[in-house]
């Protein structure tokens, strides 16, 4: 008779350890997944959103020899709703980037994350470059943020008119 009393008390108290663990196991699972989904709020959405809409451009350059001046238009997509970005045209290639050459207007996306933008730059001698410039768009409203597309001028033709496609200069985080 005392024996099955200490085998019920045993089983007893394995049985409120198992539950004790499993209410534990539960818990810590609830709080990670609340975690989680607070993670994908606030700041954490920026990224969400921008993994759904990976930013592309183009950018168009027109040179006139008489007047020397550069037309940059660029055309963006992808992009944060009302974002800012810096955009300039290096003296490099998206590669190997070099000094900024050319500032462009910084540009603000409209509530689909979409830009159309017109720039002009007086005094340029030498009209749009074979090989050795690239079209730059940075991910916030200043230089020192980092790229998030880019696009090298390829113009060996030395064409007044070129088209360079824009993409991401890096996978999105």
């Amino acid at each position: 008779m005392r024996n099955n009393m200490l085998r019920n008390k045993s089983s007893f108290v394995r049985g409120s350890i198992m539950v004790v663990l499993l209410l534990t196991v539960f818990t810590m699972m609830s709080f990670t997944a609340f975690a989680y989904d607070q993670s994908r709020q606030g700041s954490g959405s920026h990224t969400v959103s921008s993994l759904r809409n990976v930013p592309t451009g183009r950018a168009y350059l027109r040179w006139n020899p008489q007047s020397k001046v550069l037309s940059v238009s660029l055309y963006l997509s992808g992009l944060q709703p009302r974002s800012n970005h810096v955009t300039h045209i290096d003296a490099g290639t998206c590669s190997m980037g070099g000094k900024i050459l050319y500032p462009l207007k910084n540009v603000v996306a409209d509530a689909s994350g979409r830009v159309t933008s017109a720039s002009t730059i007086s005094n340029v001698t030498g009209g749009i470059s074979k090989r050795s410039w690239a079209v730059m768009v940075h991910s916030g409203p200043s230089a020192r943020t980092s790229d998030l597309l880019c696009g090298n001028v390829v113009n060996p033709q030395r064409a007044t008119s070129v088209t360079v496609p824009l993409s991401a200069t890096h996978p999105m985080h």
